[in-house]
């Protein structure tokens, strides 16, 4: 039986590069910062995935779908696009399926931002 793979990655490595991902981005809410996507892909060991790729997408949504369920919040919020300081499209339609009102996205997105800063404040 052919192994299982998320995006041609074994589930282990996915699993693997998921818990990098939380790291490196509770790691930036608690700098009070935010990060872009091609940063994430090098904060990124245990999987390669490209800025923008259908499996980048399918990525942060499981992060964000996670967090959600832990916390009440989506952490991939401080992924944001270079050209335009904010997340993509599918991180907006992502939201939406999980009930959030996203009709103001940058309203949405920065209130988001702040709830992330709430749940993980910074380190002393």
């Amino acid at each position: 039986m052919p192994e299982k793979t998320r995006y041609g990655f074994t589930l282990e490595a996915w699993s693997a590069g998921k818990n990098q991902a939380r790291d490196f981005l509770i790691g930036r809410a608690r700098e009070r910062g935010t990060t872009t996507y091609s940063e994430l892909c090098e904060a990124v060991s245990a999987i390669q995935l490209r800025p923008y790729s259908f499996g980048m997408m399918a990525f942060l949504n499981e992060v964000c779908a996670e967090e959600d369920a832990a916390n009440g919040i989506m952490l991939a919020s401080l992924v944001t696009r270079r050209d335009t300081g904010i997340p993509g499209n599918g991180y907006f339609k992502f939201a939406a399926g999980l009930g959030r009102e996203t009709f103001d996205r940058e309203a949405f997105w920065r209130s988001e931002i702040e709830r992330i800063y709430a749940v993980f404040p910074p380190e002393e």
